[in-house]
């Protein structure tokens, strides 16, 4: 959508191409941020954690997260997921837009 022509929206690295994410909210200390975020095919594996607690709503696209216990969540679109700090797995998705929500308590401003 128009949000990731703003001025604001960063190309950023993700997997084996870019991505486009904007912020849209960050508290004074930094600690708590919202925003959204648009990506390619990707497939990640998580083997050392993720790096913050991140709530996601899916707008477009699909996610499919696989536990390093084998459990599997399909998030489709018009749903939502939490990934904790720590969580190991594997990320694959042919492409997704989400809305996304981090709490980082380590986080710096």
């Amino acid at each position: 959508g128009a949000i990731f022509k703003r001025p604001a929206a960063k190309k950023v690295k993700d997997g084996d191409g870019t991505a486009l994410d904007i912020t849209t909210f960050a508290s004074n200390d930094g600690k708590f941020t919202t925003g959204m975020y648009q990506a390619g095919s990707e497939h990640e594996e998580y083997k050392d954690g993720y790096e913050a607690d991140e709530y996601i709503y899916l707008i477009k696209g699909s996610i499919k997260l696989t536990s390093a216990d084998g459990t599997v969540i399909v998030v489709p679109p018009g749903e939502a997921a939490t990934i904790p700090k720590g969580w190991k797995g594997r990320w694959d998705t042919d492409g997704y837009t989400k809305l996304w929500v981090i709490y980082d308590p380590a986080a710096k401003k």
